[in-house]
């Protein structure tokens, strides 16, 4: 701030207007920088908005793609099960036909296929081995083996069609996590601009509020060497300058009804307030962190509702209640197209008074936020107990 000179009489001397205009074209300078900077940061922050959002689209599709490869590996594990089932049928019918064939041969029967067989010099089970196991069927009238042979032949197919959907459920596992690593890269690499952006958004403001000091300072000096009145002005303006006007924003309030789940929204809710402060990770599901619908899932569990873990599942698992009755514990529903349900890629859990509890994105934490803070719901859900 610019030291007001002295005359010969020991009195200031006022600055002059040329000092006052420099003064002021810096404070426009600076204004105009801060502006594009803050332009700037909005831009940036747009930008992270957009990739938290995909980053829950993917967490979701996440999420799905391990509840369908559970669901897959359940299936392939049945038909292992019905193969080896078979797989016994068809010994057991073996050992049968080969002790018919034993029988024969020792007991010297003479209908013409034992005949062959007690002529073969592998005996009988050279015999059943030469003349092929389908004409020893056809032969004597056994079907037990060829039972046997149909249910391996079942199950071997089952067996080949779980094995390819467990590889393709692997393989979409696979490109999910590619995926998950790319995103969370970027909302790194963007939170890491943003912050940059926020740093010398706040350096040029400290500059502007210099500048507008020191022009405020010549020219209230200037005011108070020309006339007391003026210097008054000056201070006044100064100070209505240094005020901030001051906002506020208003929660919307909706009543919720009562049915018969209330008691188990009330344990949901209540249990999900227990885990506010906890990391939003990737597919977690507790008990340390939490994604959207990992958290809604458990805190269903406490109340013996059962969940899957994806968003998508959960919009189905339940009837829907309109907006003006929801009641805590519900879930709400966000996605980038409210006219489509499939772009589902966020859920909370209903609190009361407008408010809910969610895990919101990666770098957030699960907090209290109002139901339109990631915007205007599609729908809410009350799951079925």
């Amino acid at each position: 701030m610019a030291v007001p000179r002295f005359a010969a009489d020991g009195k200031p001397s006022p600055p002059t207007q040329a000092q006052i205009n420099a003064a002021e074209n810096k404070v426009k300078q600076q204004q105009a920088a801060l502006g594009a900077q803050q332009g700037q940061l909005s831009s940036a922050d747009a930008e992270l908005n957009s990739l938290q959002v995909q980053a829950e689209v993917l967490t979701q599709r996440y999420d799905q793609t391990l509840v369908d490869e559970q669901r897959a590996a359940a299936a392939y594990k049945v038909t292992e099960a019905r193969l080896q089932y078979a797989q016994r049928a068809q010994d057991a019918s073996q050992q049968q036909l080969a002790r018919l064939a034993a029988s024969e041969f020792e007991s010297g029967g003479g209908f013409g296929p034992m005949t062959s067989m007690l002529g073969s010099a592998g005996g009988p089970q050279g015999y059943l081995n030469g003349v092929g196991l389908g004409q020893v069927l056809a032969q004597n009238g056994t079907d037990t083996v060829a039972q046997a042979q149909a249910n391996n032949v079942v199950a071997s197919a089952f067996r080949k069609q779980a094995h390819e959907l467990l590889a393709a459920q692997q393989a979409d596992l696979q490109a999910a996590s590619h995926l998950k690593l790319a995103i969370e890269a970027a909302v790194s690499r963007q939170q890491e601009f943003v912050r940059a952006s926020q740093a010398k958004r706040n350096s040029l403001a400290s500059q502007l509020a210099t500048a507008k000091a020191h022009a405020n300072a010549l020219q209230a000096a200037r005011q108070a060497a020309l006339a007391a009145a003026a210097a008054a002005a000056a201070a006044a303006a100064a100070a209505a300058a240094a005020g901030s006007a001051q906002g506020s924003t208003t929660v919307p309030s909706w009543a919720w009804g009562s049915g018969a789940s209330a008691t188990q929204g009330d344990i949901a809710a209540n249990w999900a307030l227990t885990q506010l402060g906890k990391p939003y990770v990737w597919g977690a599901a507790g008990p340390d962190a939490y994604d959207c619908s990992g958290l809604t899932m458990q805190a269903w569990a406490q109340a013996g509702v059962a969940l899957l873990h994806y968003t998508g599942y959960q919009w189905e698992e339940g009837p829907h209640v309109p907006l003006d009755e929801l009641q805590r514990g519900d879930l709400l529903f966000y996605a980038t197209d409210n006219a489509d349900p499939a772009t589902i890629h966020h859920v909370g859990i209903y609190i009361g008074n407008g408010m809910m509890v969610d895990a919101p994105y990666t770098g957030a934490f699960v907090r209290i936020d109002s139901i339109y803070q990631p915007g205007i719901p599609i729908g809410a859900v009350r799951p079925a107990g």
